[in-house]
């Protein structure tokens, strides 16, 4: 019996498995790759499949169908002995879609934006849109297109409703396009992303509050070495917060209301030690998250809440896939103002003039 890699639990979770049975059924909320939780804490020497479930329950109090052990042996002819090790890792949440709240212009990310039709979500980033070559605002489907339910050309506010925001004063945007989801029950999506157009380009700046200046300017892929690095965002809820990559390549079940669920595949769960904050909560929604080097690494959309035993949760997707199936790219240098008033603009012109001074000397 060999202990399988980082590819073997990939190919496994990303393939036919007992785990989508599960989920397909409600037993379980979601699936992933990370590492072992013991005593609040992570064994970053112990890779495992990580499923997240309501409440742990004993293995004598469940069907025999449903029970993960702590460990699956799986049947493979490239294994020493013919048979793969892989490890499991039980632990609660549950997942439902995720709100500095007042009026600000121009609007910087990280604050509060929504739909006429929601309550407040998260104005993400700036980027570009590839068809129109314009800037314009990154958030959620559930924030800017209402899950749905909402047309090209629909008015978006700031704030959002919920925060005071109203038709026409605080109208900021009109939305563009959105990636729908699908809530077919065989379905798999990716992304919970849409773009909306400002109403002037001098509405916006490309600016995230608590974060810095030119971001959103650049994205990464997460991969096996990033399980546990270190991420942050600004929300429109619990702000600036920052956490830890708790799993990659994720499958989980989010729930949009009592009669609407979706099935996300390719997932980031974020997370964050007993200690701290929750990393996002409602009205979140829409914020981007970023590495330590303030790469973009994805788009945040959803979360569990805390239980006595589990921190909470933080769903997000994948930056690449947003961008792609967006038609988006970033922001490059020079694009879009970073400062207010054209500040920007006056301190390249400052620049100029003391490297003339220098040469002169």
């Amino acid at each position: 019996m060999a202990r399988a890699s980082f590819t073997d639990y990939k190919r496994l979770i990303r393939g036919a498995n007992q785990f989508t049975r599960m989920l397909k059924c409600d037993c379980i909320n979601g699936y992933g790759l990370g590492f072992k939780r013991k005593k609040g804490k992570e064994r970053k020497d112990q890779l495992s499949i990580v499923v997240f479930v309501n409440k742990k329950l004993n293995l004598r109090s469940l069907p025999l169908v449903n029970r993960i052990p702590e460990q699956l042996r799986i049947p493979d002819d490239r294994a020493t002995g013919g048979v793969l090790e892989f490890h499991t890792d039980v632990q609660e949440a549950r997942f439902s879609s995720l709100q500095y709240v007042n009026k600000e212009r121009p609007a910087r990310s990280g604050i509060s934006i929504g739909h006429v039709d929601i309550t407040a979500g998260t104005l993400g980033g700036l980027v570009r849109d590839n068809q129109s070559k314009k800037t314009v605002i990154l958030s959620n489907n559930h924030v800017l297109a209402n899950s749905n339910d909402a047309a090209p050309g629909d008015t978006i506010l700031q704030q959002g409703p919920h925060d005071g925001g109203n038709d026409p004063k605080d109208k900021i945007a009109t939305l563009t396009r959105f990636v729908p989801i699908d809530f077919a029950e065989d379905a798999e999506n990716r992304v919970d992303g849409a773009i909306a157009t400002p109403i002037s380009p001098k509405d916006v700046i490309w600016n995230t509050r608590d974060i810095g200046p030119g971001v959103p300017s650049a994205g990464r892929k997460l991969g096996e070495d990033d399980i546990g690095i270190y991420v942050h965002k600004t929300g429109r809820t619990t702000e600036h917060t920052q956490g830890y990559v708790q799993a990659v390549f994720v499958t989980v079940q989010v729930k949009y209301d009592l009669f609407l669920k979706a099935t996300f595949v390719d997932q980031i769960v974020v997370s964050q030690s007993p200690v701290e904050e929750p990393f996002s909560a409602g009205g979140d929604s829409g914020s981007l998250v970023y590495d330590a080097g303030n790469n973009c690494v994805g788009l945040l959309f959803a979360g569990s809440e805390a239980s006595e035993e589990e921190p909470a949760r933080t769903i997000v997707n994948p930056i690449g896939f947003v961008m792609k199936e967006l038609g988006i790219s970033f922001l490059g240098k020079g694009d879009h103002p970073t400062e207010k008033g054209g500040k920007k603009k006056k301190t390249k012109k400052t620049t100029k003039k003391k490297k003339a001074r220098t040469k002169k000397r």
